[in-house]
């Protein structure tokens, strides 16, 4: 490893193209995951050495200068080889509500009590929300936020489709139950489950009138709404039931585009995303070894310096109410038919 100096300077520049004082620059070597950091001074300059990094550094390593400021984050990559000295950074906003669903930054600030992104970064923030959003939707195997589905095909089949309640009917006029019949034997399967569901709309359906050897021919169903129609919907389980023009068995026999999910987000998962982000805040700094010493935990501007009893009393109660939480979540997260 090189320690000669390698100092990587530039500007930072924010969003309003003014150049931010006291904004934290990382230097990050990519190949090891190593850091080093320094702030801006008051014209947004900065410089950082690679020879400062704890193994030094290699002419084949990758590096990043990264800038998170405020509501916006910039960063740039180059390899050590290319002699890059200077790396000049413009920021752009990193949108909260773009690619948030289930709960805000703020949400998560307030939580940490009246934080501001000058303690946490925003990005950092919401980069832990992404992270709780997909924990939430992995252990449901669902979506609280609306979700759309363009053309996806189905098979039709003894494996994909059956038959409903109505069509599994049966009749005896006998008293003798060893001639009870239990269902009729009907010659089609009137039912198909979706991949994706709750569903909130069915925007449209097609079956295909041709064989899977030929070109798809798509012929469009419309909902039963108390006026006629081929097919009704129940948008808790997902499943479609055909009262006319059924498809036929096969491939590829229905194309449908449909949204799912939640078309807003239930307060209680809103409330388990906000906690899940909190932990992992808290312990992207930590790990279960601090809760039992009295070292303090410090994450940027964040700080618990309670000792033993505070921080066990907090982490547990935090547990406690993750898993609380879940049990209330997972009673209206899966629906079976």
């Amino acid at each position: 490893m090189a320690n000669l100096p390698f100092v990587i300077s530039g500007v930072i520049t924010d969003t309003d193209a003014t150049n931010p004082n006291g904004a934290k620059v990382i230097l990050r070597n990519n190949t090891n995951g190593e850091t080093t950091s320094t702030t801006t001074n008051s014209s947004g300059q900065y410089a950082l050495d690679a020879a400062n990094l704890t193994s030094g550094y290699l002419n084949t390593d990758s590096i990043t200068i990264y800038c998170a400021w405020g509501l916006a984050a910039g960063e740039s990559s180059f390899l050590i080889s290319s002699d890059t000295h200077t790396a000049n950074i413009t920021l752009t906003t990193v949108a909260d509500s773009a690619d948030t669903n289930y709960c805000t930054v703020q949400n998560v600030l307030d939580e940490l009590g009246d934080k501001s992104t000058s303690d946490i970064s925003f990005l950092r923030i919401r980069n832990i929300i992404l992270r709780a959003e997909a924990e939430i939707d992995e252990r449901t195997e669902s979506s609280f936020t609306t979700n759309t589905e363009t053309d996806e095909v189905y098979d039709f089949d003894q494996y994909t489709g059956w038959k409903s309640p109505t069509q599994l009917r049966g009749f005896s006029t006998e008293l003798n139950t060893s001639s009870r019949t239990d269902y009729w034997n009907t010659t089609y399967n009137d039912r198909l489950r979706l991949n994706n569901y709750p569903l909130i709309s069915i925007t449209s359906l097609y079956k295909n009138e041709n064989g899977q050897s030929a070109t798809d021919s798509w012929t469009e169903l419309t909902e039963q709404e108390g006026s006629g129609g081929d097919f009704i919907v129940n948008y808790d389980t997902g499943t479609i039931t055909f009262v006319s023009n059924p498809p036929g068995i096969g491939v590829r026999k229905i194309k449908v585009t449909y949204t799912w999910g939640r078309s807003t987000v239930p307060k209680t998962v809103e409330r388990l995303c906000i906690l899940l982000s909190v932990r992992d805040v808290l312990m992207s700094k930590g790990h279960a070894s601090q809760f039992d010493s009295v070292d303090s935990i410090s994450l940027e501007g964040i700080s618990i310096s309670k000792g033993i009893s505070g921080s066990i009393a907090y982490y547990e109660w935090l547990i406690k109410e993750i898993e609380r939480l879940w049990s209330i979540v997972g009673n209206f997260a899966n629906y079976h038919v």
